[in-house]
């Protein structure tokens, strides 16, 4: 039997790059927008400063004496923390974990050499010893961590009627859609417990059929409400894909039942009623095609596609707070807090609280569950006394 050279297949012009752009597409996934967009700010900002200080130094070449200096010099007296008091731990934290990851991304990866200058800046002895001693400065000076304010169940109805309410009498097809866009974010942060940022990611593709959670509801959309039977209820199933909890991964079953008695935390009404909006004549551009939840484009004649992110929720939770004059420095996590100690109050157990927040310890449990966490020290020596 003889044997034949393969035969040579010249590539097309052009493929390497080609791969290569295809390959950086599917690198670029290997982060959310969110933490991408964290570190190229907090990279922006030191190489802004780098410049400002005339040594010729960039992100390229920086030293973890150069990340001290800018800490100190810079990064502290410029940021300051509530009230005007200096940055937290967790915040000194956040921006050497923004710029660590920036600076991998870049290239700069392994600890720093200090003989030949290559590798990541921020990890070396130096920086590390400053961030513990930063923390330990903060907390023998007085300070503690505090969570997030809890979402009570009274202000989330409350709430609930007010972005309803300013749904029925917008009169423009942006304002309507995104008043019920937040009313939805809001249900479904506070009914799943889930984070701000999954909320803000949630797609069609995550509903499944209640009762096979294995294949896509088929039943979506749902008719508008006003075409229900009288009595007619809908139960929904999300599995979402990629949540801070199962990132490679479905999560577990979220079911969402209507509620007949109170339409205004009603999510399947409200889905319905959103989804239906969207498809209206004058409301092109604004269809749900695959996420749920987007941001306006600047003239506010369509949604973009893509997800919401959780800080732009976060400022739309706020400004509804305030219009409603229910602000009492609520944040999008105060809904999974609030959720789960109103939980706790019912009488559900650890387990079934661990399952309905997705979380596996239980000392994080505790703290979600705690409701004097989120006042600091000072408030709680005053309530005490």
């Amino acid at each position: 039997m003889s044997s034949h050279p393969a035969p040579v297949v010249t590539p097309p012009v052009g493929f390497y790059q080609r791969g290569l752009e295809k390959a950086q597409a599917v690198m670029d996934q290997a982060l959310a927008d969110s933490t991408r967009d964290r570190q190229d700010a907090a990279a922006a900002e030191l190489q802004s400063w780098l410049s400002g200080a005339g040594a010729g130094t960039t992100l390229l070449d920086a030293s973890p004496e150069d990340l001290l200096v800018y800490l100190e010099e810079w990064w502290l007296p410029n940021h300051p923390g509530r009230k005007q008091e200096a940055a937290g731990p967790q915040a000194v934290k956040g921006v050497l974990s923004a710029l660590s990851g920036w600076f991998s991304r870049a290239g700069r990866v392994g600890p720093f050499d200090p003989v030949s200058r290559t590798g990541n800046p921020c990890e070396c002895p130096w920086v590390s010893d400053y961030r513990k001693g930063y923390t330990r400065l903060q907390m023998v000076g007085g300070y503690e961590e505090v969570s997030a304010v809890p979402m009570t169940e009274e202000k989330y109805g409350h709430l609930c009627q007010y972005l309803l309410d300013q749904a029925a009498s917008a009169t423009d097809v942006a304002d309507t859609l995104t008043s019920l866009r937040d009313l939805l974010c809001v249900q479904f942060m506070f009914q799943s417990t889930y984070r701000g940022y999954d909320v803000g990611k949630l797609a069609l593709g995550d509903f499944c059929h209640p009762d096979y959670p294995d294949r896509a509801d088929w039943r979506l959309p749902l008719p508008p409400p006003q075409e229900w039977p009288p009595g007619a209820t809908y139960r929904l199933c999300i599995r979402e894909r990629g949540t801070k909890t199962s990132r490679v991964q479905r999560a577990p079953a979220v079911y969402l039942q209507s509620n007949p008695t109170c339409p205004a935390r009603c999510f399947p009404r409200t889905l319905a009623l959103y989804m239906w909006r969207a498809r209206q004549p004058d409301a092109d551009g604004f269809q749900v095609v695959d996420h749920l939840f987007r941001p306006l484009r600047p003239n506010r004649l369509a949604f973009k596609e893509e997800p919401l992110s959780s800080s732009a929720l976060g400022a739309r939770v706020r400004r509804h707070l305030h219009a409603a004059g229910l602000y009492e420095g609520e944040t999008n996590h105060s809904f999974r807090r609030g959720a789960l100690q109103a939980a706790a109050q019912q009488g559900l157990d650890e387990s079934a609280l661990k399952a309905l927040g997705q979380i596996r310890s239980s000392a994080v449990l505790a703290r979600y569950t705690d409701p004097t966490r989120h006042v600091g020290p000072q408030k709680k020596r005053q309530r005490s006394g």
